[in-house]
This record gives C-alpha cells, sequence and structure tokens, in this order.
C-alpha cells in the first residue's frame, strides 16, 4: 500500500511532527509514505532521518507522488481541509484516480471567524467569488470545506468532538496525538540556551512553547497576566516561551518581558524545546472550556504530560478526560487569577506537584504513544481501499478525465405487448425513424444507425456492445429510463438481464420516467395510454421495488449514496414528503442515504424545495435560440414545428450563471424529433460534432473546477434518442465522430487542469503560496 500525506505546513509545525511519526511507523509495517509539504523538504531533519519520502507542493503539482515500485498512491492522507491543503489534495487525487481521508485537528469554523471577526453564518452567506478572495489559504474555506469532505473516503480526528463535522455514515476514527520521545527524559539546556534565559537560582519555572495567533491571543495574554501578578505579591517565577507571533498588536508581549516575567525566545529549533522542559515547575496550556478548546487536543499536551511535571490545563478536550488533581490541575475559566492561584498552589506544595505530574507522565506513556495509533490506521486504510475495490465497477469510463459523464439511455428498441397495442404488430422507436422524412434542403432524415445497426435490446449481447463503446469513448455510465406505472413496468427487459446476468460490468443509475403514457410521446393529458398515480401507497411502492436495483454494486452513487433521477418531480403531490419517505424506508433496508436528483424536463425550480439533493440539466429544455422559419430555404410549407439555433444554445450555456443549488449541467449533441411530430417538430439547427465538443469540453471544465462544491457528474442527452435526434451511437453519415468528440473534450478538459497546476512564479520575493517562515500551527 502507498500512502501520501498532504501537510499544510513544513516539519517546523507540530502537524507535520504528527505526519512525522505515523508515517515512520508506518514504514516499519510495509506500508510505503511520502509526505507534501509547502516550501522546504529539508525541514524534516528537524525530527531525524525520515524513513518516508518528503515532497514539495511544487513538486507534487508538477510530477504527482510516485513510490519506489513506480505507483502513485493508493490514497491520500489531508491533513487538515484547510485551502492549500484541498487544492493539492484534490489535484492528486484526480491525476492518480485515488481516495483520500481528511484529517481534523481544530474547530475550523471557529478559527475563521476570529481571523475575518464574523460570526459564521455571516462569513457562508456571501458570495463565493468574494470568500475566494478573503480566505487565506492557510484557513478552510467555509463552502469548500464541506464540499471537501463529504467526497472524502473516510474522517480522522484527535477529537471525538470533531466527528460533529463529518458527514453521516461516513467512517470516521478519532486517535489521540503522542508524544516525541525526546521529551521523555529531556537533557538539560545547553549553555547557549541558559546564557539566554538567565534565571535566577530561586526562580520557579513555567514553560510554554506555541505560536501565538489571534485565535488563542486572549488565553495566553491571561497565561502572561498571572505571571506577572503572581511576582507582584512575591512568588517567584518566570515564563519561558517559544514560538512565533502572529499578531499586529504585541504590546502585551513587549509589557510583559520589559517587565522581567517573560523570557520570549521567539522560535527555537524543536531539538531544544524539549531541554526546556527539563527546567520546568509546571507547565501551563492556557484556554478556556468553549467552541474552540472543546474541539482540538493540543499537539503540546503529550509532551507536557510524558515529561513528568505537573501540567495545569482547561477543563476541555482531553481535561475531560484526566482526572483533576490527580493526572493534571484542570481550570474552570483559565482566567489569569485562577492560573495564578493554581500554579502558586503547586509551587507551595512541591510534594502533590511531584505526585501529578508522575500521575500525568503514567497516562501518557499508556495512552498517548503513537505507537497505539498505528493499528487502528491501517485497519481505516485498509476498509476504505476495500470499498473502493467493492464499489467500483470495471467499466467505468471517467478515468480520462475525473468527470463522470452519464448517457440517458432510452430502452424502447425490443417489443411489448403495450406497444404491439398502442401502435400496431412489432413496433419499436425504429419504426418511427425508418419513417422520418425532410422538412427542408439537406435536412438528414431519415437517419440511419451505422455499427450497432438496427439492433434489438432483447438481446443481451447488444447492450454489452453499447457499453464496451461508450466505456472506449468516455462514457462513465448510463441513465435508464424507467417506465414505472404502479408496479407495471414497461421497456424492462434490457435491464432486467442486466441485473440478472451482472453484464455489462458497466455503472448505471436509473431516471423514473414518472409521466403519462400518451400517444403524443409528451406526457400530456391528452390521449392517455397508461396514467402515472400518487398516492400515498403507490409513491412507497415504488421506492421498494426499485431498492435491489439501487443495491446493485454497479449502480452510480454520489458520496456512497445511489443516485436516483426523477423525470418530472414536481408532478408529485408534496414531493417533499415523498422525499423524506423514500429515504426512510431506504435506511430501513440497508441504503443509509439516498441522492435524489429532479430532471429540468420541463420545469426549473430548485430541488431542496421537493426535498431532491440535486437538479439534473436536460437539453434542450434550456433557453431557447429561436430562428425565422422564412430564414431556412425550403422549408415545408405546412411546417408547423419550431427552430432553434445549436450554436446560440452553446454561447448560451457556456456563459450561464449557475444556481446556488447543486446542478449537474447537461449537454445534447443534436436535436430533431422529426420521426415523432413530423410538421410539427421542434428542431435545432446548426449542430456539429466540433460546437457538441465545445459544449461538453466547457462544462468539464466547469465541473473540475467545481469538484470542491459538488461531485464532478455531467449528463449526455442522449445516448439513442434517435427519434428525437439526440444520440451518440454511430450513423451513416457522421460514423464516430460525435463518440471522438466526447472522448476530446473530457481529455482536453482534464489536460488543461494538469498544465496549470499552479500560478506563474511570483515576482514577490515573500509570496503567499511560496512563504518560507512557518504557518501558524494551531
Amino acid at each position: 500500500m502507498n500512502v501520501a500525506f498532504v501537510s499544510h505546513c513544513d516539519f517546523t509545525g507540530n502537524s507535520a511532527m504528527h505526519i512525522f511519526s505515523i508515517a515512520n511507523l508506518l514504514e516499519g509495517s510495509g506500508i510505503r509514505c511520502a509526505a507534501c509539504v509547502p516550501n522546504d523538504v529539508a525541514s524534516v531533519s528537524e525530527h531525524g532521518t525520515p524513513a518516508f519520502a518528503v515532497v514539495s507542493y511544487a513538486d507534487a503539482y508538477a510530477n504527482g507522488v510516485r513510490f519506489p515500485d513506480g505507483r502513485g498512491p493508493d490514497l491520500i492522507h489531508a491533513w487538515t481541509p484547510r485551502e492549500l491543503v484541498r487544492q493539492l489534495t484534490e489535484h492528486l487525487a484526480g491525476v492518480h484516480d485515488c481516495p483520500y481521508i481528511v484529517h481534523l485537528e481544530d474547530n475550523e469554523e471557529v478559527i475563521l471567524e476570529v481571523e475575518l471577526g464574523q460570526t459564521y453564518g455571516e462569513i457562508e452567506s456571501q458570495p463565493i467569488e468574494l470568500l475566494d478572495l478573503k480566505v487565506p489559504e492557510h484557513r478552510s474555506h467555509p463552502v469548500r470545506y464541506r464540499s471537501f469532505l463529504s467526497r472524502a473516503a473516510a474522517v480522522t480526528a484527535v477529537m471525538d468532538r470533531l466527528l460533529e463535522f463529518k458527514p453521516e455514515n461516513m467512517p470516521g476514527l478519532v486517535f489521540w496525538p503522542g508524544f516525541d520521545e525526546a521529551f521523555r527524559n529531556p537533557a538539560p539546556p545547553s549553555s547557549g540556551l541558559l546564557s539566554r534565559i538567565r534565571l535566577q537560582p530561586d526562580e520557579k519555572v513555567l514553560v510554554y512553547n506555541g505560536n501565538v495567533h489571534a485565535t488563542n491571543a486572549e488565553e495566553v495574554h491571561s497565561l502572561f497576566l498571572s505571571v506577572q501578578a503572581l511576582r507582584r505579591v512575591g512568588v517567584p517565577v518566570r515564563l519561558l516561551r517559544t514560538g512565533l507571533t502572529h499578531l499586529d498588536d504585541k504590546c502585551w508581549i513587549e509589557d510583559a518581558v520589559a517587565s522581567g516575567a517573560v523570557v520570549d525566545l521567539g522560535f527555537i529549533p524543536r531539538c531544544e524545546v524539549p531541554s526546556l522542559f527539563s527546567l520546568a515547575t509546571v507547565l501551563v496550556q492556557p484556554g478556556r472550556p468553549g467552541r474552540f478548546n472543546d474541539y482540538r487536543f493540543p499537539s503540546k499536551l503529550p509532551e507536557f504530560l510524558v515529561s513528568g511535571k505537573p501540567v495545569v490545563l482547561p477543563k476541555a478536550n482531553i481535561g475531560r478526560i484526566l482526572r483533576g488533581g490527580v493526572e493534571a490541575v484542570l481550570m474552570e475559566s483559565g482566567d489569569a487569577i485562577e492560573i495564578a492561584q493554581l500554579v502558586e498552589r503547586l509551587v507551595n506544595d512541591p510534594k502533590q506537584a511531584a505526585k501529578i505530574g508522575a500521575a500525568g507522565r503514567e497516562f501518557a506513556l499508556q495512552r498517548l504513544s503513537w505507537d497505539r495509533n498505528v493499528p487502528p490506521i491501517v485497519d481505516l486504510y485498509k476498509l476504505v481501499l476495500e470499498r473502493r475495490t467493492a464499489e467500483a465497477p470495471s467499466g467505468s469510463g471517467d478515468a480520462l478525465s475525473g468527470v463522470r459523464l452519464i448517457s440517458f439511455f432510452l430502452p424502447q428498441y425490443h417489443r411489448i405487448r403495450e406497444n404491439d397495442e398502442f401502435w400496431g404488430e412489432g413496433f419499436t422507436d425504429w419504426t418511427n425513424v425508418t419513417r422520418a422524412v425532410p422538412s427542408f434542403r439537406g435536412h438528414y432524415q431519415p437517419q440511419v444507425p451505422a455499427d450497432l445497426g438496427y439492433y434489438d435490446l432483447s438481446d443481451p449481447q447488444t447492450l454489452e456492445r453499447q457499453a464496451a463503446l461508450a466505456s472506449g469513448y468516455g462514457i462513465h455510465g448510463f441513465c435508464f429510463y424507467y417506465y414505472w406505472f404502479n408496479g407495471r413496468r414497461l421497456l424492462e427487459r434490457p435491464l432486467d438481464q442486466m441485473l440478472e446476468t451482472g453484464r455489462p460490468d458497466f455503472p448505471f443509475c436509473i431516471c423514473w420516467a414518472n409521466e403519462n403514457w400518451t400517444r403524443s410521446w409528451d406526457g400530456s393529458e391528452q390521449d392517455v395510454l397508461i396514467a402515472q398515480e400518487y398516492s400515498s401507497e403507490a409513491c412507497e411502492r415504488f421506492i421498494r421495488d426499485v431498492i435491489p436495483i439501487l443495491k446493485d454494486r454497479r449502480y452510480i452513487r454520489v458520496g456512497g449514496a445511489p443516485m436516483l433521477l426523477v423525470y418530472r418531480a414536481n408532478q408529485i403531490p408534496e414531493a417533499a414528503a415523498v422525499a423524506q419517505r423514500w429515504r426512510q424506508i431506504c435506511s430501513s433496508e440497508g441504503i443509509p442515504a439516498l441522492h435524489l436528483c429532479a430532471v429540468q424536463s420541463f420545469e426549473v425550480f430548485d430541488p431542496r424545495t421537493a426535498g431532491f439533493d440535486a437538479a439534473v440539466e436536460f437539453p434542450p429544455h434550456v433557453g431557447h435560440a429561436l430562428l425565422e422559419s422564412k430564414s431556412i430555404p425550403g422549408l415545408r410549407e405546412d411546417f408547423r414545428g419550431y427552430l432553434e439555433d445549436y450554436a446560440a444554445i452553446v454561447r448560451n450555456q457556456l456563459s450561464l450563471k449557475l444556481p446556488d443549488h447543486v446542478l449537474y449541467r447537461g449537454v445534447m449533441p443534436a436535436w430533431d424529433n422529426t420521426p415523432r411530430r413530423g410538421t410539427s417538430a421542434h428542431i435545432v439547427l446548426n449542430s456539429s460534432p466540433e460546437r457538441y465538443e465545445e459544449w461538453l469540453h466547457g462544462l468539464a471544465k466547469q465541473a473540475l473546477d467545481r469538484r470542491s462544491v459538488q461531485e464532478p457528474i455531467l449528463f449526455v442527452n442522449a445516448w439513442n434518442e434517435w427519434a428525437e435526434g439526440a444520440y451518440l451511437e454511430p450513423d451513416q453519415k457522421q460514423g464516430h465522430t460525435r463518440l471522438r468528440a466526447t472522448r476530446s473534450a473530457l481529455t482536453r478538459a482534464a489536460g488543461s487542469r494538469r498544465q496549470q497546476p499552479l500560478p506563474a512564479p511570483p515576482t514577490d520575493p515573500d509570496p503567499p503560496r511560496r512563504e518560507s517562515r512557518p504557518r501558524p500551527d494551531l
């Protein structure tokens, strides 16, 4: 197994130290590891010689991550969902076609509130374009990080409370940080460091190692004030503080240093930090319970505890586990007065202080060792990869680009009793196709199939040939129209054969074609042959009937949830209640989540109003671009239909402003329903494989750019709608040109992303994406 870690900081930060410890242990268990860091690859030497590879972000973007066996990673462990990590993780997951796990260390929402000075509700309500400018790369984007989490294969976290941010039904693992062995029995400080500290013989020492930033400034300030207060009442204490300061106002730090209460050593090499602990009388982790501290496990706490010195910390995070007065001293409020009182008691009672320090050390040795974490992490990795193997059909065609292109599939190409009764003996959709006549000069009618001929879908080999052809040109799967009328099914044979035989091994989903079966083929209330019913009993019967289909190994899923399309969701009375009932029934039948999609067939609406998760764009039911009939030379005088310009539709669709709900966009290679409507046809002129490729290419790039917001899924209408002129299958006029355009559009979209993984080299000596100083490590 190959695992790539993506860190939000170089090895000067605590997060990367966690990766160092885990990766070294994983390598010892036979798992090959690599760690991606933003800038300084050499910073790994701070911790010793790694058994794993270290790769800079720049190299990872340019070349991916390669292991000694020549392969890329089998999975990626993203160390926080912060923007720089998210961007690289999604890039690598696309390049190497592998799942990723997200590690949570903090309440990212609180951190962003403090940084931007607004409530989280105010922040996330802003336009995403504005947020892209406001949110720095070392913070989590309020919109994109949630989408990033939703597409993860699993979540790991340092505290159980952080799993509140994990999507439901996603695997989650909590593991506490471990201690660096250097803190178990630290050596005394060097003479050079002692000369900087200049301790007096009778002084008691507090140590705090950590960066100061907007989120924890108030807490650290309380610690500084407590030391100053103790000195004023004659308690000889001094605080040794290490780390960087990321604040504009540093006056209170400067005042504490000037008073002699604090020695601010700034950033020192990590190898020197353990020696400071050897001087400590008491170690203090400032803070108070709340939305920030309840969700974190400060990386220094395992090292505080294993040092054997008494530790003062808030009754939050690990403080909820430790026994107050036994393994640590717990704070209720965390203000300066409380810190001063607790420290003074420990200073005045060295016997009790030693007893608490020893119990804290024993706790750390028993429960805060990195060795303890490795077996459950390995088990999680195996689970993720086993699930991926079980769920991924072998015929998946989206390897070309990372975009899942799903094609609507019409099963109307085999005989059924109802069609014999309604339309005449032997009727299939081919009957209409072969009868079509042109309506103007150059009008390609009838349209004649090539490679597959006038096939019969009652032959299972036909669907296998179609799937092989589709997969070869980048189609991810088929979406079968599912004709169901309160238990009565029509045109079910191709899908049933696929379910019974397990062939073809090709992804698929279904779209409930929930409109009336009519003579005019438009689902209207006129000339109804078979009507739809929407009683509560009928709706419940529908979902129970399709559950076996949704459980098929090949069924297309979004975030593990089967994707179920409904052609006319607005036709369902009280649709939101029906959707909720469907979810309840699926959950009781072993399907924890259902991804409901409303097709924008005739009505364009927000799917959330119907209790659905997403909408599916359905050309030609998009913005129209009508043409004057008189502009078409040779048009039949009795033509009563309407004409549109394909090129204008493409331009309009590519410039369309997107809604704030999930929308899976759609394309069509052409449209001409002359075989069904004759002189009342809807014909889209000026279509071509080149224009179709332009449209699909634009939407594929958009889908990849928006993969942090929603799954990169597109729909094409259709694979085989021959009677509506919307098909990708080869015909006598164009051969495979539409299929080649499909493959070209997808590969070009992927290629354009790979060629521009990073912005141009900056001229700023300290650019944001290449900042050499350590990031705030929260």
